[in-house]
């Protein structure tokens, strides 16, 4: 099973946990995050601390709203692998900086691999206030200049993200094939034994039926040479009594 077969048969399978899990860790490994101190808003005589939401619900969010299928989805990882390797190791981003990060690069994974795509007031409406539309144009803006205008993905780097999930997809099928070549092996063993069996009955047949044969010319001979024996025994009377 090849990479290419394998990366077929992943893109036709449906959204899952765990790739939202895997989505949401190779985002988080982009850059590391300070959280400042939360701003604290006093409303009557409550205190209101505002809360981001994870990265993960984020990610379910942008996934429901947008419909984004698994192709377009997991092919931002190319974005943001490389975004990794395009930092400063000492790089800081703040709290919401993953979700922007990530947000563009599903932006231009869905860009690159489909002819319509939403547009960025949509994918704003999608982060349900977190962000402006202004902030989601500097997002993309940003990300395709630290990627230096390259928005091709790549078959190889595809593979290379994607390795986790076409590891257990190639096990699978090697799998299945060879149960697949264990069952054709198996019937063509039968098949072998049938044939063997059928041609030793069809010989014993044949055997049987050229014994009976000759038995049966056998008593056919003696059966007309006993006439002529008794002829001969008559014309010796006869010559013996004269």
């Amino acid at each position: 099973m090849s990479d290419s077969e394998a990366l077929k048969v992943f893109s036709r399978s449906a959204v899952t946990c765990e790739m939202v899990d895997f989505l949401a860790a190779s985002t988080a490994s982009v850059l590391r995050v300070e959280k400042p101190k939360a701003p604290v808003s006093k409303l009557g005589s409550l205190l209101v601390t505002p809360k981001v939401v994870s990265l993960k619900s984020f990610i379910r969010r942008l996934i429901e709203y947008s419909n984004v299928r698994t192709p377009t989805l997991m092919a931002s990882l190319v974005f943001l692998n490389r975004l990794r390797h395009a930092l400063p190791g000492n790089a800081v981003g703040s709290e919401t900086t993953l979700h922007r990060i990530f947000l563009a690069a599903l932006i231009l994974s869905a860009k690159s691999l489909n002819d319509s795509s939403p547009l960025n007031k949509h994918w704003t409406a999608y982060t349900d206030g977190l962000l402006t539309n202004a902030e989601v144009n500097a997002a993309e803006r940003d990300l395709i200049g630290l990627l230096h205008w390259d928005l091709t993905v790549r078959e190889s780097e595809l593979v290379a993200v994607l390795e986790p999930f076409l590891v257990g997809i190639k096990n699978d099928l090697a799998r299945r094939l060879q149960s697949e070549t264990r069952s054709k092996q198996e019937c063509y063993r039968l098949s072998s034994r049938s044939s063997r069996s059928l041609a030793s009955a069809s010989s014993k047949l044949s055997l049987f039926s050229a014994s009976s044969y000759s038995l049966a010319s056998v008593k056919s001979s003696d059966s007309l040479r006993a006439p002529l024996r008794d002829k001969t025994s008559a014309l010796n009377r006869s010559a013996l009594a004269v």
